[in-house]
């Protein structure tokens, strides 16, 4: 009789793991967390990264990208779109700065790395969903693609100054739009590089709205539309902006380390 009921219960086990698979991700992200907490470093509207931090002691991170790693594609399929977005960020943000580390301290820049016909978006360094991929893949073949969502580009960080700010907390699905918000807020903000020229009359704006300019006309019509609501408080000025009434012109773009260092 306990033979029996023994064996029902590993069989009810099996089912529920075969309906329920056990996922390899804590969508609160607590490790990833700890990590941007302890190598993040805010100035203003910026960060910087203790990118010697994370050299010395790696294992945190090599333990996330490993969980990261182990996530199959049947396993994503079956989460929300939530989910799905905060995951790829995190796991694109915390990849880049393995990939950094492969090389650091010796580099100025992000794109010190990969071959003379491929930037480093294309180095084929890690495995997701069980092949080999690039940073490219997730931007462009995943996030870009399968989501309307703009705001990516501000929370999708490419190691370097002229990137949005690295947040020192993990992407979690439960606050994800805000965090988009918090982030496209805080970037466009930034009068370094994003403000309204009074003497010329114009936006001087990240080139960020030049290389994915579609994206953000296809959620708001055009780039005037989706950033006039966050650059300036000035009503009058937003509306202007909205009419397409003020030249953009944009800035270029610093790829030097966003490291402390």
């Amino acid at each position: 009789m306990r033979v029996i009921r023994t064996m029902t219960l590993l069989g009810m086990l099996l089912t529920a793991l075969l309906v329920n698979p056990v996922l390899g991700i804590d969508h609160t992200y607590p490790q990833w967390d700890r990590i941007l907490k302890a190598v993040v470093v805010p100035v203003g509207p910026k960060s910087q990264v203790r990118y010697d931090l994370l050299q010395k002691n790696p294992r945190e991170l090599d333990q996330f990208i490993g969980d990261v790693e182990r996530v199959t594609h049947t396993e994503y399929q079956q989460w929300s779109d939530q989910q799905k977005v905060a995951f790829l960020i995190n796991a694109y943000n915390a990849l880049t700065i393995k990939l950094i580390l492969t090389k650091y301290p010796d580099l100025k820049s992000i794109k010190d790395l990969g071959g003379f016909f491929s930037g480093p978006w294309k180095i084929e360094f890690f495995s997701l969903f069980g092949e080999k991929r690039n940073l490219d893949y997730i931007e462009h073949a995943v996030l870009r693609k399968d989501f309307q969502e703009p705001r990516i580009h501000f929370a999708l960080v490419c190691a370097s100054i002229g990137c949005p700010a690295l947040r020192n907390e993990a992407y979690v699905p439960q606050r994800l739009d805000q965090q988009l918000s918090d982030a496209a807020q805080q970037f466009l903000k930034d009068r370094d590089r994003n403000y309204y020229d009074r003497d010329s009359d114009s936006l001087k704006i990240s080139s960020i709205f030049k290389w994915f300019k579609e994206d953000f006309i296809k959620t708001a019509g055009s780039v005037e539309a989706f950033i006039a609501p966050w650059i300036t408080d000035d009503d009058q000025l937003r509306q202007r902006i909205r009419d397409r009434q003020i030249e953009l012109d944009y800035l270029d773009y610093d790829w030097n380390l966003n490291s402390t260092s």
